[in-house]
C-alpha cells in the first residue's frame, strides 16, 4: 500500500455521532482515499468513539489510539502525530466537516515548500452560520479546526510542549509560536473550509472556556512576551478592556450579544493568572 500524503488528525472525547458525521465527510473529498488517513484519539471517551469508528468500513486508512485517561488537547494530539504516516498533518476537530476540496487545495498550497496552510472555518448553529475566513495569518491564527502543516515540524514542537495550567485554550497558538520559531511560512487559505458544528467559542456561550483562555494567553504571554499584542492580553490592552467593560461600551455588540460576556471572562482569567504569576515570583 502506497503511503498517504495527508494524515487528518482528531481528538475526541464523545460525540459518536458527530465523529461519523465527520469520517462521511471525509469520504466525500475530492481526493483519491489512497492519499488520505485519518487518524483518530479515542481520549478515554466514556462511549468508546473509536468502536463506533471501526465498526464501519472506510475507503482511506483509519488508526484509532485509545488513552486510559483524559489527557490534554496539546498531548493528544501529538500521540495522534506520532502515529500517522503522511508527511503532512492535517489539525481537524471532531466537530469539523471538511467542504468536498478543502483536502485539494491544502495540498496544492503546500507544494512546493511546506508551511502552516491556514483554512477558513464556517460555524454552523442555530440555524445561522458565520465564516473566519483567513487572509493575513501567522501564529495566532493556527486553529485545531483547519491546519494542514509537516508532520516532522509538529513532532519537533511537541518535544518542546508547553503543558498549559487550564482545560481549554492556547494549544494552538502555542504549536504556532513553535513553528513560527522555526521558521515556517503561513499560509492563508481561505478556499479552503470546513464547516465546524457548533457556534464560535468566543460567541460567549460558555463564560468559563473565556476563563479559561484568557488565563492561558498569559502564560503563553510569559514565555513569548512579543505575542502578548496578538493574544488580547498586554497591559494596555487589559486596562482598555476593563475600562470599556466599567463603562458599558458596547464595542463587541456586532460581534453577537454574548461577546462582551466571553472578553469579561477572559480578561477575569487572564488578571487571576497575572495574580497567581506574581506570587509564584515573590514566593
Amino acid at each position: 500500500m502506497s503511503r498517504p500524503e495527508l494524515s487528518v488528525l482528531t481528538v475526541s472525547a464523545g460525540r459518536a455521532e458527530l465523529l461519523l458525521r465527520k469520517l462521511s465527510a471525509l469520504e466525500r473529498l475530492r481526493l483519491e482515499p489512497r492519499r488520505l488517513e485519518f487518524v483518530l484519539v479515542d481520549n478515554a471517551c466514556p462511549e468508546r468513539v473509536g468502536d463506533a469508528v471501526e465498526q464501519r468500513a472506510w475507503p482511506f486508512t483509519v488508526r484509532v489510539l485509545r488513552t486510559q485517561t483524559r489527557e490534554s488537547a496539546a498531548r493528544a494530539r501529538c500521540r495522534a502525530a506520532a502515529a500517522a504516516s503522511a508527511p503532512l498533518v492535517w489539525l481537524s476537530d471532531d466537530d469539523c466537516l471538511p467542504a468536498p476540496e478543502a483536502a485539494a487545495r491544502h495540498l496544492a498550497r503546500q507544494t512546493g515548500s511546506p508551511g502552516v496552510v491556514i483554512g477558513a472555518v464556517r460555524f454552523v448553529a442555530d440555524g445561522a452560520t458565520h465564516t473566519y475566513r483567513p487572509r493575513r495569518v501567522g501564529a495566532a491564527q493556527l486553529s485545531g479546526a483547519n491546519t494542514t502543516l509537516p508532520r516532522d515540524a509538529m513532532l519537533r514542537a511537541c518535544r518542546s510542549r508547553l503543558e498549559l495550567p487550564r482545560s481549554y485554550g492556547g494549544e494552538d497558538i502555542v504549536l504556532g509560536l513553535q513553528l513560527r520559531d522555526e521558521g515556517l511560512r503561513f499560509i492563508a487559505a481561505p478556499d479552503a473550509r470546513v464547516d465546524h458544528l457548533g457556534p464560535n467559542p468566543t460567541s460567549g456561550a460558555d463564560p468559563e472556556k473565556g476563563f479559561d483562555a484568557g488565563y492561558n494567553a498569559v502564560v503563553i504571554a510569559r514565555r513569548w512576551p512579543d505575542a502578548a499584542w496578538a493574544l488580547g492580553v498586554h497591559p494596555f490592552q487589559m486596562a482598555l478592556k476593563r475600562l470599556v467593560l466599567a463603562c458599558g461600551v458596547r464595542v463587541w455588540e456586532p460581534q453577537g450579544g454574548g461577546r462582551a460576556g466571553y472578553e469579561r471572562a477572559y480578561l477575569e482569567g487572564g488578571a487571576a493568572a497575572r495574580r497567581a504569576l506574581a506570587g509564584g515570583a515573590s514566593s
